[in-house]
Parts: structure tokens; C-alpha cells; sequence
């Protein structure tokens, strides 16, 4: 493994711990809120904050789970109905609301779905005002459409779907290119088209 694929992993678990540390972050303070506190009302209310922080670790576990992870194997398909439920379950409650196509028992190869995961994550982070984003099939093809008030498309994301030579220095980029790696790795080219308040990621064999 060469030095570049070495950050590009390193990147990639900073990703990850970010967006865990919230959950598990208020599932502490809620523990020692329950520690210290006698009153029966905030006690059940640090319950609930448990609760709530325990169910959003576990939804973003499983999305990374299926995004980065490798269980079963990339030779095993992905069904459609399960990206779907990851996909919905990640961003419910959120600034960017996801629509994807309705649940089929249609499947896809492993390595694309994990790539189109990683897509939506990207989109989303490109909304930080929120918005929405759609999943569509074409044919054999993909696409993820996003709108809203604001797109921040940061030119080291470009550069890694563009397949610049630099490598990645933050996390997003190494993102992006992880979802280029997989998506060729069955013969898919990731394109993306931004504009000031929309993008289009398209996954086209």
C-alpha cells in the first residue's frame, strides 16, 4: 500500500469519527447527566437524550457500514431495497431531505451502491443551507440530482472526481475519490456537474 492510499484510509476513519462523535459525544453527557441528577424530569429527560443519541450512532454506523465497510464481500450484489432503507434512514431528520426510487428486488453490484452512498453523502455536504437530493436510475446508469439555497463545491472534492493527480488532504476529497475507485472497479465513471445552487453526480457505465 503505497503512502497515498495510507492518508486516503486515514482520511476516510477521521470522516467517520466526525460524524460519530456527536451521538456518542451526548450519549456520555446523558450517562453523566443520569449520574448526578435526582429530579424525575430530568432524569427522563436524559433518558430520551440517550435514546435519541444512541438511535442516530446506530443509523450512521450502518450507513458508513454499507458505504465503507466490507462485509460479504464486493463479489455479492446490493439490493435496492436495502440501499434505500440506509440511505432514508441516515438522512431522516436533517437539512437535506433524500428521495430515492421506489423499493424493488432489483440489485446493483456491491462496489456501485457503496459508491452511490457516498455520493449522497457528498451531495448532502455540499447543502449546508439544506435542500433536497433525489436518487434516479437511467437505464444502467445513476444519478443524483441536489438543489438547495447554496451548493459549496470545494475544488479539492472536484479534483478527486476529476481524478487529479494531488492527492486528497481532507476528508471529503478522500471521500470522493474512494467513490471514483469504486465505481471504476465495475466499470463506472463518476461525473459531477455544480452549479451555484444544484449539482448532478452521474455514475454512467
Amino acid at each position: 500500500m503505497s503512502a497515498d492510499d495510507l492518508d486516503l484510509v486515514a482520511l476516510i476513519c477521521s470522516r467517520l469519527c466526525h460524524d460519530l462523535a456527536g451521538s456518542i459525544g451526548a450519549i456520555n453527557n446523558g450517562v453523566e447527566l443520569l449520574a448526578e441528577e435526582t429530579d424525575p424530569a430530568m432524569r427522563d429527560e436524559a433518558f430520551g437524550l440517550i435514546a435519541q443519541s444512541a438511535c442516530d450512532a446506530a443509523r450512521r454506523l450502518a450507513f458508513f457500514r454499507f458505504a465503507l465497510g466490507a462485509s460479504g464481500g464486493t463479489d455479492e450484489p446490493m439490493g435496492l431495497e436495502e440501499l434505500n432503507r440506509v440511505a432514508r434512514d441516515y438522512f431522516a431528520g436533517g437539512k437535506v431531505a433524500v428521495s430515492t426510487p421506489d423499493a424493488t428486488a432489483q440489485s446493483l453490484p456491491k462496489p456501485l451502491g457503496k459508491a452511490l452512498l457516498i455520493g449522497l453523502a457528498l451531495a448532502a455536504q455540499a447543502l449546508p443551507r439544506g435542500g433536497s437530493m433525489a436518487l434516479l436510475p437511467n437505464g444502467t446508469a445513476w444519478q443524483i440530482e441536489a438543489q438547495g439555497p447554496m451548493l459549496r463545491w470545494t475544488e479539492e472534492v472536484a479534483a478527486a472526481l476529476d481524478g487529479g493527480a494531488a492527492p486528497p488532504r481532507e476528508p471529503h476529497g478522500a471521500m470522493a475519490r474512494y467513490a471514483v475507485r469504486l465505481a471504476a472497479s465495475v466499470s463506472y465513471r463518476l461525473q459531477a456537474e455544480p452549479t451555484a445552487t444544484t449539482l448532478a453526480l452521474r455514475f454512467a457505465p
